[in-house]
């Protein structure tokens, strides 16, 4: 136990002593390092996303590397908690375009990024050799609680901190609907791995599978640090 013990205080003490020298590791294995969306992401991605929402300066700079279309927009406080802090009105997310500009969180936008870069245009490329032009949704912000319903909690759209995907557009013209291919082939092999893949860079994606509501699109949310859950 002695040894266990002045070897792990041996360990501390090189480590604090590098540290000050002014090492730092790998961006890889270091979770404070900045986000760099066009890098393959790490482990430490959730947590690296959910830093970008505590620093919207550090959020755009991630946005502007990585490649999106986007403005700034003022903060709002709406009624009953809705509203959005450090937000940005998003018209693309590198090589897609969403179908029309929104506003969603800086880190939801990142999440985006991340997914067009890393999952959208691979996948599109692999099954049907060409990008993904366009990204339709039905929108992101909108004040009220989980499914419109009085008395359930406010809804994550309520903040900006999610958007609902219908379809994608590829290079061709040919577009791939939730609502209709999910099940179809080709295409529905690719909504099966965007969802499967993409499930990483949010803290929640929910689809058809998961219940009659979300038959026609993807439910992509914020993770706020944790992400991971897909249904």
């Amino acid at each position: 136990m002695r040894v266990t013990l002045l070897l792990l205080l041996v360990i501390i003490a090189v480590l604090l002593g590098l540290w000050a020298s002014g090492w730092r590791p790998p961006d890889r294995f270091n979770p404070w390092a900045p986000l760099d969306l066009r890098a393959e992401p790490d482990v430490f991605v959730s947590y690296k996303l959910h830093r970008l929402g505590e620093d919207a300066a550090r959020c755009r700079a991630a946005l502007t590397q990585g490649g999106a279309r986007f403005a700034p927009v003022l903060d709002r406080a709406g009624r009953d908690g809705c509203g959005w802090h450090g937000a940005v009105q998003l018209s693309g997310t590198g090589v897609a375009q969403l179908t029309r500009a929104t506003t969603v969180s800086c880190p939801l936008a990142a999440s985006l990024v991340l997914l067009d870069r890393h999952v959208l245009q691979p996948v599109a490329e692999q099954l049907f050799g060409q990008p993904v032009r366009r990204i339709d949704h039905v929108g992101s912000y909108a004040c009220r609680n989980v499914y419109g319903e009085q008395d359930a909690a406010l809804s994550s759209h309520a903040t900006a901190e999610a958007i609902d995907v219908t379809a994608f557009q590829l290079g061709d013209g040919h577009v791939i609907s939730v609502g209709s291919d999910w099940q179809r082939g080709q295409p529905g092999v690719f909504l099966h791995r965007l969802e499967a893949q993409g499930c990483r860079y949010f803290g929640i994606v929910l689809g058809p599978d998961y219940n009659a509501a979300h038959r026609t699109h993807f439910h992509m949310q914020d993770g706020n640090g944790f992400g991971g859950w897909c249904r």
